[in-house]
Formats: C-alpha cells, structure tokens, sequence
C-alpha cells in the first residue's frame, strides 16, 4: 500500500512531531509513503482568502506531481487536505484553470484521518497493538477543517464524525463523548483576535477538564498548536489551572505501537503529556 505524502509547511516546522510519529506509525502498519518531489506550498490559511488564482494554482503543482507518479494523495495537515481538495474540484470544474493546470483528477485525496481509518490499515492497527491504551480517557476533537467547507472535504457525518473514535478505540482508550467534537478554537485568528481564541479554547478546555479528560487528542496541527499554546493564557486570566495535554493522535498510536521516539515528540509540547501517561502506566 502506497500514496503520495504531502507534509506541508507546518509538519516541517512547528508540528514535526506529527510528521515523524505520521510517518512512523504509516511505515509500521504496513504503508508506504513517497513525500511528493520538490512539494511548494498549499496556500493556506491565506491565499484562498487574498487570490483566488493562487487558491488554485499553489496546489496545483503539487497535485499534478502526484497524478504523475500515479499514487493517491495523504495530507495529515487539515488545512493542507482542504486546501487540495478545493483546488482538485475547481480544476475539473472550470476549463481555463484545467487548461493551465492539465490535472485529470485521477488520483484521490486523502486527510490523515482517512488513511488511518481505510479497513486494511485499522484492521492492521488493531492486530498490532502491543501497549493498549485501557484507563486512558481521551476526548477526540476533529475541529473546523476535518468537516467543513461541507461541500469540499464531502466527510460522512459533518456534525458527529466517528473515524478518529475509532482509531482510539482500536488503541484501547476511553473515548469520551462530547458535544465539542468540530466547534472551532480559534486558530486562523490566533494573531489578530486573541481575545476569541482564548475564550472559544477555553470552552473546549472546560468541556474536557469536566469530563476528566486525560487528554484532547486531534489530528490538526493548528488545532493543536492553538490548544496547547493558549492554556498558560488562559489560566493567567482566569486564575484557574489548565494543564490539558493536547496530542495527535497519531503519538497515541506510536505509544500503543511502542515507539521508541515517543518521549522525543512528547518534548515539543508546551503542556506535556508524559505525566498522564505515565500515570497509566503507558510510557
């Protein structure tokens, strides 16, 4: 099993940690991933909102690259996945941007989620389970991205997405039922609102330390970043202590994996995680 794999600007950046434990936990179920040549830039979040050329034509390249080399596309970042997406429906929808960008539309395009949820690589996941996750209780937070636009990213259940619950059930862990699973955190207005991201974070951050949560797991890196970032925040104007750990949830499949590197990706959090797990007993 084999697809091309478009890390995007952030997962070489400030999410490397849901890169390598991507890619570790792909090459450990059995799938192959061929990082797209001399990938640019997707565009987002900005292009989309300033050009409506370049919304298309960042993507493009990068798109056709991989039709070339004949494989679906996987895109763990969901603002990466979105952005692909739209510019693979725009190109088969309008004839002057097709003729620019002669992309057929023959491959598909993948969020990380998808990938890891396909029947073979769950099945493979459940088989391989070396450390279960049993006590640990999660909250599965898809965010803004993973669902919306609707009629772009075309998910199954917009309002109660269940592909990241199953992968943490399949992991062994707790899976929380909350009603916060797409409300947004605030991300893209993480510099010019923060005053609506520190309130929109904490109401999912108040959800989770009600249910005794051990930990939101996502899968979006701005999700996760905002999340993370913002708890040191928001305890200082409220006078409350937020110490929620914020993981992707691919981490929780290399711990229940046995990843050697764990602790290496745990240590780019802000609020760390290592305690909690190893209160469980996991690391």
């Amino acid at each position: 099993m084999e697809f091309s794999y478009y890390p995007g600007c952030t997962l070489t950046g400030s999410a490397k940690e849901l890169d390598e434990s991507f890619r570790s936990s792909a090459e450990r179920l059995g799938v192959t991933l061929r990082e797209i040549p001399d990938w640019t830039c997707c565009g987002a979040s900005s292009a989309h909102m300033v050009d409506h050329y370049l919304e298309a034509a960042l993507p493009a390249r990068d798109l056709m690259t991989a039709e070339r080399l004949g494989n679906d596309v996987v895109a763990p970042c969901a603002g990466c996945h979105v952005r692909m997406k739209a510019a693979s429906q725009r190109m088969m929808e309008e004839t002057a941007l097709r003729n620019r960008f002669p992309f057929k539309g023959e491959i598909k395009i993948l969020a990380g989620l998808d990938l890891f949820h396909m029947d073979a690589v769950l099945s493979r996941l459940k088989e391989r389970v070396s450390k279960p996750l049993e006590g640990l209780r999660v909250v599965p937070y898809y965010g803004c991205l993973a669902v919306r636009p609707v009629e772009v990213v075309e998910p199954e259940d917009p309002e109660n997405p269940m592909q990241m619950d199953h992968i943490l059930e399949a992991l062994g862990a707790e899976v929380l039922s909350w009603p916060y699973k797409t409300d947004c955190c605030g991300g893209s207005l993480a510099l010019t609102r923060t005053d609506l991201v520190l309130k929109l974070s904490r109401k999912l951050l108040d959800m989770a330390k009600l249910l005794e949560a051990d930990a939101l797991v996502t899968m979006c890196p701005m999700c996760q970043a905002n999340l993370d970032t913002r708890q040191a925040d928001i305890t200082k104007e409220t006078g409350q202590v937020y110490h929620v750990p914020i993981l992707y949830v691919t981490e929780l499949i290399g711990v229940a994996l046995q990843h050697p590197r764990v602790r290496e990706w745990f240590k780019r959090h802000i609020v760390s995680p290592e305690a909690a797990l190893a209160k469980k007993g996991l690391i």
